[in-house]
């Protein structure tokens, strides 16, 4: 999920890390939570920074978007094409990567290993430690590629003309679906 704003630079230049789309100048809107990003900023995983890592969310109706809940019109939804989970450089998660209990895993056959119970889930309070689960992530090093992005979900025909106007000269699909909001 990303601010509208950062979609045709996202499209151009697929998606970076944090600290690489920093370092290149690329955010307009930086949506994150900064008490959460400065968690981020010291862990590693695998020996490189988790913001040297592309963080996607497995289930986008989660915590983090419920916390921007006044956004939801400029943010976008990102889909990517699940076959980036069999790639060597992806690792992923059960819970927020910001968070100490938070395990890592590589290779699709760990994929058991994950509660998807609570992250399919709707909502996460009905779960023991359901807010940080439902934010499990994939984690990408350090890129991932334009041609990997699918999809564009919007939460209503307010970005509609964005998105198209974004993707012009891809196969990317542009889809307004408010049920992946709140």
């Amino acid at each position: 999920m990303t601010h509208i704003n950062n979609l045709a630079s996202i499209i151009r230049n697929g998606l970076l890390s944090h600290n690489e789309a920093y370092r290149r100048g690329l955010i307009q809107v930086d949506i994150s939570e900064p008490d959460v990003q400065d968690r981020r900023a010291d862990r590693t995983v695998d020996n490189i920074l988790l913001h040297e890592y592309v963080p996607l969310y497995f289930s986008p109706r989660n915590p983090m978007l419920y916390k921007r809940i006044q956004y939801q019109d400029d943010i976008v939804i990102l889909g990517i094409d699940p076959q980036l989970l069999l790639e060597a450089n992806v690792i992923f998660s059960d819970g927020n990567a910001a968070a100490r209990e938070t395990r890592f895993y590589r290779g699709v056959q760990m994929l058991n290993q994950l509660p998807w119970n609570v992250i399919w889930a709707k909502y996460w309070n009905d779960s023991e430690d359901g807010k940080r689960i439902k934010c499990a992530e994939i984690l990408v090093y350090p890129t991932v590629a334009p041609n990997k992005i699918k999809a564009i979900f919007c939460r209503s025909e307010k970005h509609r003309n964005s998105i198209v106007a974004a993707k012009q000269k891809t196969d990317i699909i542009g889809r307004v679906n408010p049920d992946l909001y709140f």
